[in-house]
């Protein structure tokens, strides 16, 4: 079926192309611990905007699978800034977590483009942030660039597009309007790395484990980092964070660096949701007073650090009395042992609610205390013209040289390659849930096979075979042999240089990336547009410190400003698990990064310049498309109902009475969700209302849209008529007493095209 409804799509390209541990130590030292005072060295703001995109018939971005069409949604995307101003400087920087799969190098630039025509140079691509929380529940087709239209959302969406950038936009403007005097909170820890081996649910065991561990095990250096029991630590377990404080000792917003890769909610879900990062959010911002129908209040943002190898679907959870009973996609060991617990959507909300409830544990048990953040911020930022970029031999070891006889290497000629994505990167990550697309990951090529698939591997896997020849129709066969030697043991399934190059206006991937490191008093920030795996990162966090002796703290802000997809070691990549197939530019990738973030990084002392080899930002920008190729309007041509039925109207009622813990449903006939994607902005889809118990007869809002006690989804009926449903799942605290639920939509007219507002409501309903 997948591969039936991606055909026609490679039809078209053919055509156009021809926990804390509880033993370890926490990294701030007791003594330094400290409480806010005043005379601050900073002023904060914070600021949150919608960013929800088209909620229905918009495939998903994350997982690449083409069966995974948004049906409605669960809980909205948000767009978080923080915007901190050094008062010695007068610098300022601005950290921006998106709701969404990726970032993308031409939402940056939109939103620069945007932020320029109201603050002037204020901020810029030097100091300003703008990260993806990675969730892979969210409508795609918001890339400009047109490869990842086509595998992540099939066409591009300009609807969703603009909601992004109009949200993140806003964000950024609350947050610079809201600047007070403050401080800064640093705190840092260790989730625990123990197995919940018992029933029940405990805080105290590991959040995210080693997804590869087969390439894990290759690393060199593996053994430098083993537990306590002298077992290998292959996951980052760091927590890092940042509470912001303004001077009447009041918290204003959170920024937390977590470990946990956002997949749990797996490609078998259709609603929008912001996966563990998102609603370990809404549980910090909510117990804070967050008022989402005004956006102000307590901001708090999950963004990804050097994870990239790590699930936090976890085999152990399918032991939990909660889960017992219920269909699982098990994958057991010869003993029956559960090796893993794939999301397949029978438990997926359950799951993403339990590891955010962690989440939200830890972050509250590191927001108690803190060290306080003194000094100067400063920034440097470059971009990097990544396609066949030399590296310098320091930054090759000899072990990273594999294939010296063969192909003739050596420390002095490693470079990076053109940029191809393998076909382990189609396949998808199998322990989370693969893309439906290919059978496998983990699939190295020989390093002397040039030959073209067989006809029994694309009767095995067609989809790579069909991309293989559609490879050598568009790569002469000296270029393709040349990006093989250079991709070493990458079976290549999409060669982006070439892709790039072939239709007129056309970019399929942007490959200048971009590279920064914010410096807050001690605490460096290495900003990455790359997904860094637990090894990778340390590697990087030891490059900082070797260049900047003074810093104390290192942290990596992944999936940053734009997206050149995975980063692994030499030794992961050579596995190619699906980080490796996903490493674009092959196989020293680590080893350019590294350099660049150690030449940035010496470029903070007195007297240094940034690389020769940076290019500027234009050059950048020139790696997106002007206008995007394989577009689609993304509009609705009309709504309808049956001919004795109004909009708002319902078609199924709810019940009489609930019990608390129970969940209430009801069904309306209702306009297409991406009329007004305005409406999530200004109104909320649904509204749970109860009925006053004093004499007024008010009707109080107790749940919307953005609550994840609510779930809106949509299906068609018949050509153009649409069925919302609604679902409250009670809560078991919740007030006994009358209630309804008010659905609020927009449907377009046939003839005219105009699009009207309706509302309705239900009967009334008890909960007791």
């Amino acid at each position: 079926m997948k591969l039936l409804r991606i055909l026609p799509i490679i039809a078209v390209s053919v055509i156009a192309l021809s926990c804390f541990s509880e033993t370890a130590s926490p990294l701030l030292s007791d003594e330094n611990q400290s409480s806010i005072g005043t005379n601050s060295s900073y002023m904060i703001g914070t600021g949150i905007h919608n960013i929800t995109g088209p909620p229905a018939e918009v495939m998903f971005a994350g997982y690449c699978d083409f069966d995974q069409v948004g049906g409605g949604m669960y809980m909205r995307q948000w767009a978080r800034a923080f915007i901190i101003k050094d008062n010695g400087t007068g610098k300022r920087v601005a950290f921006v977590v998106l709701d969404i799969p990726m970032m993308d190098s031409g939402i940056l630039i939109h939103v620069l483009d945007r932020l320029k025509d109201r603050y002037g140079n204020l901020y810029n691509e030097k100091n300003i942030v703008m990260s993806a929380t990675h969730t892979h529940s969210g409508p795609g087709g918001y890339f400009k660039t047109y490869a990842l239209n086509i595998f992540a959302g099939m066409t591009f969406h300009e609807g969703n597009f603009n909601a992004i950038v109009n949200g993140a936009c806003e964000a950024i403007v609350k947050a610079h309007n809201s600047l007070v005097p403050g401080k800064i909170l640093l705190n840092s820890g260790l989730f625990s790395p123990k197995i919940n081996t018992g029933p029940q649910f405990s805080p105290r065991t590991r959040i995210s484990r080693n997804r590869s561990p087969e390439a894990y095990n290759l690393n060199r250096d593996r053994d430098q980092y083993l537990l306590p029991d002298g077992s290998l630590d292959d996951t980052n377990r760091e927590l890092t964070q940042l509470k912001f404080v303004n001077e009447e000792g009041s918290d204003i917003g959170l920024y937390h660096w977590t470990p946990v890769h956002p997949n749990m909610s797996g490609s078998h879900l259709f609603l929008i949701n912001g996966d563990v990062n998102g609603l370990a959010s809404y549980f910090f911002e909510s117990s804070h007073g967050m008022d989402y129908s005004v956006t102000e209040g307590f901001v708090a943002a999950f963004a990804q650090n050097d994870c990239a190898d790590t699930s936090g679907n976890l085999p152990e959870d399918a032991n939990l009395s909660r889960f017992e009973g219920r269909d699982k996609k098990l994958v057991r060991d010869e003993n029956g042992g559960i090796i893993d617990w794939i999301a397949d959507g029978s438990c997926d909300y359950e799951r993403v609610e339990l590891r955010a409830r962690t989440l939200e544990l830890l972050a509250r048990e590191l927001s108690t205390e803190g060290t306080e953040l003194t000094g100067a911020i400063d920034y440097r930022q470059m971009f990097i013209p990544a396609q066949e970029f030399d590296i310098r031999p320091e930054f090759i070891d000899d072990d990273d040289i594999y294939y010296e006889a063969e192909l003739g290497e050596s420390r002095e000629n490693c470079r990076l390659c053109m940029g191809s994505a393998g076909v382990s990167f189609i396949a998808g990550s199998t322990e989370d849930g693969d893309s439906g697309m290919v059978s496998r990951e983990s699939n190295p090529r020989d390093i002397d096979n040039y030959a073209m698939f067989t006809p029994q591997e694309i009767i095995t896997d067609p989809l790579p075979g069909i991309a293989d020849i559609l490879l050598r129709l568009i790569v002469s066969p000296s270029e393709l042999r040349d990006e093989m030697d250079c991709q070493k043991e990458k079976r290549i399934a999409l060669a982006f240089d070439e892709l790039n190059n072939l239709i007129p206006g056309g970019k399929a991937w942007n490959l200048s990336l971009p590279v920064q490191i914010v410096k807050i008093g001690g605490l460096a920030i290495v900003t990455l547009p790359l997904e860094v795996t637990t090894m990778s990162g340390r590697r990087i966090k030891a490059e900082v410190r070797r260049a900047m002796p003074d810093v104390k703290h290192v942290v990596i802000n992944a999936t940053s400003n734009s997206d050149g997809r995975y980063l692994t070691t030499r030794e992961e990549y050579a596995a190619q698990e699906y980080e490796g197939g996903a490493t674009l530019l092959g196989p020293y990738s680590l080893n350019a990064v590294r350099q660049v973030v150690y030449d940035l990084a010496m470029s903070f002392r007195k007297g240094a310049d940034l690389p020769s080899y940076a290019v500027d930002y234009d050059e950048f920008r020139d790696g997106i498309e002007g206008e995007a190729i394989f577009k689609i309007a993304g509009n609705v041509l009309y709504d309808d109902v049956p001919a004795d039925v109004a909009f708002g109207d319902v078609k199924t009622a709810p019940n009489y009475a609930y019990s608390r813990g129970n969940t209430a449903s009801t069904v309306f006939w209702g306009g297409h969700p991406n009329n007004n994607l305005t409406i999530l902005s200004d109104e909320s889809y649904l509204t749970v209302e109860r009925l006053s118990d004093d004499e007024s007869g008010q009707w109080l809002p107790v749940a919307h849209d953005w609550d994840p006690s609510t779930k809106y989804r949509w299906q068609r009926s018949g050509t153009a008529a649409n069925l919302i449903t609604i679902e409250w799942d009670i809560p078991v605290d919740a007030m006994p007493g009358t209630y309804r639920i008010r659905h609020t939509g927009y449907y377009k007219k046939a003839l005219t095209g105009k699009i009207l507002r309706y509302e309705g409501v239900t009967k009334e309903f008890s909960v007791y």
